[in-house]
């Protein structure tokens, strides 16, 4: 397996997930947390040579769904940055990075990331960078402003998986995946297991990554 590989998932497929078992789309989100962090946790504990795994939870695009869904979202992730995460993360040596824009979320979630970051900034195992109110344009168009992306600390993403049967990067750190290979996994992100992470980067693996080359 490659030394330091940067991974990126689109967390797709919670809300159908749910709808196919009669139960509301917030169940689907919520189980979809769990589903991260019992990721996370499989990546550290088995000892893969995955650097950075970096999440797209929420793109500024998604304040267009219903309002009782965004709530739920917001509420969701909120209550998740708590003291047992960061003490989970402690102990798992896991650094915690948040991108994404700030305009629209309440104050004190930006307080709970702020706080989550600083705790965890000198840690040095696995990067878990939740992408969450982020737009890969809006970032261009911030960039070509202010002559700094805000995912400017994101390294290139070696491989890029997205949950839940849809082939399309939705707008997902668009600089960062330049050369990275693709691989669109059915499975719903609920059901997304080590084993599925551990299938598709053997499918990397057998890729040859030319960057332009022959």
């Amino acid at each position: 397996m490659p030394k330091n590989i940067n991974v990126g998932i689109i967390l797709d497929g919670n809300g159908r997930w749910a709808t196919s078992k009669n139960q509301p789309r917030t169940f689907g989100h919520k189980k979809g947390v769990d589903a991260l962090k019992n990721l996370v946790n499989e990546i550290v504990k088995q000892k893969l040579n995955v650097k950075w795994l970096s999440v797209f939870a929420f793109s500024t695009e998604n304040w267009n769904r219903p309002q009782s869904e965004v709530k739920y979202l917001i509420k969701l992730l909120s209550d998740s940055l708590n003291n047992e995460l960061i003490n989970k993360l402690q102990e798992l040596n896991i650094k915690f990075v948040w991108t994404g824009f700030d305009d629209k979320l309440p104050k004190s979630l930006l307080t709970k990331i702020k706080t989550i970051q600083t705790k965890t900034s000198k840690n040095t195992g696995l990067i878990l960078n939740v992408v969450f109110n982020y737009s890969g344009r809006k970032d261009i168009e911030y960039g070509l402003k202010h002559k700094k992306l805000i995912s400017s600390n994101i390294p290139d993403i070696d491989l890029l998986i997205r949950t839940g049967n849809e082939k399309r990067i939705s707008n997902f750190l668009l600089y960062q995946l330049a050369y990275s290979e693709i691989i669109f996994e059915k499975t719903m992100w609920p059901n997304y297991k080590i084993s599925n992470l551990k299938s598709n980067i053997i499918e990397y693996n057998k890729r040859h990554r030319r960057f332009g080359k022959i």
